[in-house]
């Protein structure tokens, strides 16, 4: 079937965007590709159409273990064969989407990168028909890059058992992390396809602000479609989310630790426009397919221009006019700089918080395990008088240096396996008759029960047995007590792995040269960031030129480019905004000046402060630092 007819019949999208087809057309001649696609450019549209153009499997290598479940989700309501294999699942839940991929029963196959360090897994892959790599976020792969992630170094040893093409795609990526994912994937001959970071419908508006509340506030009530808050601080954003609300905005506050059930509500009812807007940290939004998103707001300085443009970018995908708003101050600028020291512990220190780590889950020196642990790095920290951010850093250092490996919140289905004989069943089914029927539902829904681990889902078991979810849980935590059955409910916990032998703490050491690169790599990536606060250059223009593109002519809509198109107001507005300033003065005996410039549109900052010096010139205000006040003595008005 032609490209086409496949995105028409599956996506009913009517055509291609540039330049999906032409990333397609490559993949199919077998050429390796390398894909720089801005953020909503439809990347993942690159590799899934030509999989199904192409006999065998495409294997899809992502690190975000929630995008993966959401995508191959979404390929199955299209009536499309996906699966994922992450550090979450049981091993007989992976043996069995290994053998349906190599039987050809999957067209798409999600891997997280972390599955590659492992043995199994890569004989396994050599068994499978591969008929396209396609390597998601491929910026991980750079040394150099923002995320870099070492089990991104393995996927290249994947051509010793395929010759099929491969097909890297990120949406950020410098210069310098490109030529690194050329080399490290053993890229030949590849064609590149790149798509502008310019955004021709976005306006990039940037204000140092003390008074942040009051600004969001200013800039979400004129908008009446969806809009994004990001914050770094998950308890904040369920402050902010609430603050909202008690301000009239329909809002919610969305963060890695809340249950599943409840981030698929908040996203499907902001997806459906039930809430207008999300107050999330960074993870929120990627891989939503939501084109309306008018207003994206930044409440903290994201740590360089990667993260800040891929979440400024999920404003507008419709290409209607849209806005991305970041509010910083003083403090926040400082909290950056502290982070660049934070985020490099001693060697000490990461030797110490991998002694505790491997403590706190009783493995012994000489240890091999390929067990993933449930992580609470917050209950960790307490336990041993870590600070969770500078612990949390030390924990990535140990990861890039390949002695753990870590997941975010995984969505791990209910699992259960009968452990008891049926002698003893038969005689806890005679005492209770809500037993009996739950474990009767047991036996007669999930084959194998009594041998492995099985996935369950307790809805179904709530209309099979005629009662409800809470009763069904505590009746089967109760099995679980009594030694019955193993009983393991569903979760959404980070999880962490040891990789290799267990060693004592005294004698790790970490790669000096690398961390030395990755520490002068932040540094460079934290200035860019404080640069592009201070710069008169368009927005736009600024971002261009550090991704390596050329950056053209200024965009006219950020709030550089505004500034310097204003110019003055007309003598009427002029004259009007006076009076409003006089009105105010009026009704308050003193103002600050940051709430003079709230009673006027944010963008013509410059206007009110022409306006502000010429009353104090003319005697009709008195200025002291940021109070204003009115001049008892000033001259009526004529």
């Amino acid at each position: 079937m032609d490209p086409l007819e496949i995105l028409q019949k599956y996506w009913s999208y009517p055509d291609f965007r540039s330049p999906q087809r032409e990333i397609i057309d490559s993949i199919l001649s077998g050429k390796d590709t390398v894909a720089l696609l801005a953020t909503g450019a439809g990347k993942s549209i690159c590799f899934q159409v030509p999989a199904l153009c192409l006999p065998g499997v495409c294997l899809v290598i992502s690190p975000l273990i929630a995008l993966m479940q959401d995508q191959v989700a979404r390929l199955k309501e299209l009536g499309i064969q996906a699966a994922a294999i992450h550090s979450g699942m049981h091993w007989n839940e992976m043996d069995a989407v290994l053998s349906r991929a190599r039987y050809g029963d999957l067209k798409l196959l999600y891997l997280s990168p972390e599955r590659l360090e492992t043995k199994d897994s890569l004989e396994a892959i050599q068994s499978i028909p591969i008929s396209l790599i396609a390597v998601d976020e491929a910026h991980c792969i750079s040394q150099w890059g923002h995320d870099f992630r070492p089990a991104y170094l393995k996927i290249a040893g994947i051509r010793e058992y395929t010759k099929a093409p491969i097909l890297a795609l990120t949406a950020t990526a410098t210069q310098k992390t490109r030529e690194e994912i050329c080399t490290h994937l053993k890229l030949v001959a590849p064609a590149v396809f790149e798509t502008s970071f310019r955004r021709k419908n976005l306006s990039l508006l940037l204000y140092e602000e003390e008074q942040k509340m009051e600004a969001l506030l200013h800039f979400l009530k004129p908008i009446k479609e969806s809009a994004i808050v990001y914050s770094r601080n998950r308890r904040q954003t369920i402050v902010l989310a609430q603050f909202l609300v008690q301000s009239g905005i329909s809002a919610r506050g969305y963060h890695a630790g809340l249950s599943t059930t409840d981030r698929n509500q908040i996203q499907k009812d902001w997806i459906a426009n039930k809430t207008q807007v999300v107050v999330a940290t960074n993870a929120f939004g990627m891989g939503i397919d939501k084109p309306d998103v008018r207003l994206v707001v930044h409440l903290d300085l994201p740590q360089g221009l990667e993260e800040y443009f891929q979440e400024a970018g999920r404003a507008g995908r419709d290409q209607k006019k849209s806005y991305a708003v970041l509010l910083y101050n003083q403090q926040d600028i400082n909290r950056l700089q502290q982070q660049w020291i934070d985020q490099f512990p001693d060697e000490d220190y990461i030797r110490e918080v991998y002694r505790c780590l491997a403590l706190h889950y009783e493995i012994p020196e000489g240890a091999i395990t390929n067990e993933s642990f449930d992580f609470d790095v917050l209950e960790f920290s307490k336990r041993f008088k870590f600070k969770p951010l500078i612990c949390l850093n030390a924990l990535k250092i140990l990861e890039q240096n390949e002695r753990i490996a870590l997941t975010e919140g995984i969505r791990s289905p209910s699992r259960l396996q009968i452990i008891a004989d049926i002698e003893t069943l038969n005689s806890y089914r005679n005492r209770d008759p809500k037993l009996d029927l739950l474990i009767q539902a047991l036996f007669r829904n999930y084959e194998g029960i009594f041998s492995v681990a099985v996935q369950i889902q307790e809805q179904s078991l709530v209309s099979i047995c005629q009662l409800d979810l809470e009763k069904i849980i505590q009746l089967l935590k109760y099995l679980h007590s009594e030694q019955l059955v193993d009983y393991h409910p569903a979760g959404n916990k980070p999880q962490v792995l040891f990789i290799n032998t267990r060693i004592r703490s005294t004698v790790l050491t970490i790669n000096k040269v690398l961390f030395q690169q990755q520490k002068e790599r932040m540094k460079f990536r934290i200035q860019w960031m404080l640069d592009l606060l201070s710069t008169n250059k368009c927005r736009q223009v600024f971002i261009a030129m550090y991704f390596g593109q050329e950056s053209g002519s200024d965009c006219g809509m950020c709030d550089n480019c505004l500034a310097k198109t204003l110019g003055k107001p007309d003598k009427q507005l002029y004259l009007k905004w006076k009076q409003l300033i006089l009105d105010a003065l009026n009704t308050k005996p003193s103002m600050t000046y940051r709430e003079i410039l709230h009673l006027f549109p944010i963008n013509k900052k410059s206007w009110v402060e022409s306006i502000v010096q010429d009353m104090v010139l003319e005697q009709d205000l008195i200025r002291q630092h940021e109070l204003i006040r009115l001049n008892p003595n000033r001259n009526p008005p004529s």
